[in-house]
């Protein structure tokens, strides 16, 4: 059964700062990865389908589909989990999702809709605020 991940973006106000914050890292990298902290137990759930679902200002906003997951050693020596995902962001419709520290398993029946494959060219983010509103009353 595939699952997925839910993962705060820190350090990123938006869909935009992610996507920038992701070219630097295939610059420097040669792929796209996310480096966490604990390495899933449940990662063949993760890998069969599976995407990480990241949230901005409390809500799910877009996801990236999860390719492989490996063992990573720092410079600092510490064990970490590599996350490699694709280059493709897909918005979501808003999710509203409560603060957690790391990372959660997120199933099927709670993802959020897929809406559009991210462009940055034509990404307006000027409606959030507004979407972000409507989410709270249930109307999104």
């Amino acid at each position: 059964m595939t699952i997925h991940l839910k993962k705060l973006c820190v350090g990123a106000k938006d869909v935009n700062e992610l996507f920038r914050r992701q070219i630097y890292i295939r610059e420097k990298y040669k792929e796209t990865i996310h480096i966490t902290r604990m390495y899933p137990k449940r990662y063949e759930e993760l890998i069969d389908g599976g995407s990480i679902y990241w949230i901005f200002k409390g809500y799910i906003r877009a996801r990236q589909n999860i390719l492989d997951m490996s063992r990573y050693i720092g410079e600092d020596k510490i064990s970490r989990c590599k996350i490699l995902l694709s280059e493709e962001i897909r918005l979501t419709t808003p999710k509203k999702s409560r603060p957690f520290q790391g990372w959660r398993y997120l199933k099927n029946n709670d993802i959020p809709k897929d809406d559009i494959l991210y462009d940055p060219l034509s990404y307006d983010n000027s409606n959030e605020e507004l979407i972000s509103e409507l989410s709270k009353l249930g109307l999104v």
